[in-house]
C-alpha cells in the first residue's frame, strides 16, 4: 500500500500552520527530491513571514487584526494543498521522500485479522412465549455474527445447528419450546475469516 501524507489543515490553529510553513521550507530547500517546487520556497517563506507578524498582531489585538490573521492563514493554506498536491505526484507513495517533505505521514491502516471471540453472552427471556433474546459484546473488527444453537451437549460441536445471522450484537430466536433447555453461542465474521464460538449460554423461552 502506497503512503501518504496527513493535511488537516481545517483543524489547526495559525501557529502550527505557521510551524508546517516553516518544517516544509527547512525540509524541501536543497532536497534533491523536490526540485520544481509548485509553490517556490522564497513564496512560502514570504507568507510565513506575513503569517507570523500577522499572528502577533492579533494577540489580544481588535477585531480588525484577528480578521487579517485569517486572510494571511487562508492564503498559507491554500499554498500548502498545492505544495503537498506537488509532493504527493513527485513521490507517487514513496514514504521515505514524503517523510523528507516536511508533511506529516498519514498513518497506515492496520489490516484486522480474523475477529476474536464474543463475551458475555446471555440468553434472556423475552415475556413472549417461545422467545429468548440473545445479548453479547460487540467483537472488534466483526462485520457480523454467526448464531447458534442446541438442545444437547453444548460440548458436541456437531450438535451445533446456524439459526441466524445478524450484523448487531443481539438477536432474537422465535419458535422454541417452552421451559426447554437451550445453549447458544456466536461466532464473528470479519473479513479476514470466521472467529471461533464464544461460551455457550443456557436459556429457558417461557
Amino acid at each position: 500500500m502506497k503512503a501518504n501524507i496527513k493535511l488537516s489543515l481545517s483543524k489547526l490553529r495559525p501557529v502550527v500552520v505557521l510551524a508546517l510553513m516553516r518544517n516544509t521550507v527547512a525540509k524541501m530547500t536543497g532536497n534533491a527530491d523536490f526540485t520544481t517546487p509548485l509553490v517556490p520556497l522564497a513564496d512560502m517563506t514570504t507568507l510565513a513571514d506575513d503569517l507570523e507578524q500577522a499572528i502577533e498582531a492579533a494577540t489580544n489585538g481588535s477585531r480588525t487584526s484577528k480578521l487579517a490573521r485569517n486572510k494571511v492563514l487562508g492564503g498559507c493554506k491554500v499554498a500548502l494543498h498545492a505544495q503537498a498536491d506537488y509532493v504527493r505526484s513527485v513521490c507517487n507513495g514513496d514514504a521515505a521522500k514524503l517523510a523528507g517533505s516536511g508533511f506529516e505521514l498519514a498513518k497506515q491502516p492496520t489490516p484486522i485479522g480474523i475477529p476474536g471471540t464474543a463475551q458475555k453472552m446471555e440468553a434472556r427471556i423475552t415475556g413472549l412465549q417461545g422467545q429468548l433474546e440473545l445479548r453479547w459484546h460487540r467483537v472488534y473488527g466483526a462485520r457480523g455474527y454467526q448464531v447458534w444453537m442446541t438442545d444437547q451437549d453444548p460440548a458436541m460441536g456437531k450438535n451445533w445447528q446456524a439459526v441466524g445471522y445478524t450484523t448487531r450484537a443481539t438477536h432474537l430466536v422465535t419458535e422454541l419450546e417452552p421451559y426447554k433447555a437451550y445453549w447458544f453461542c456466536v461466532s464473528a465474521i470479519g473479513t479476514a475469516g470466521e472467529g471461533a464460538q464464544c461460551d455457550p449460554a443456557l436459556g429457558r423461552a417461557a
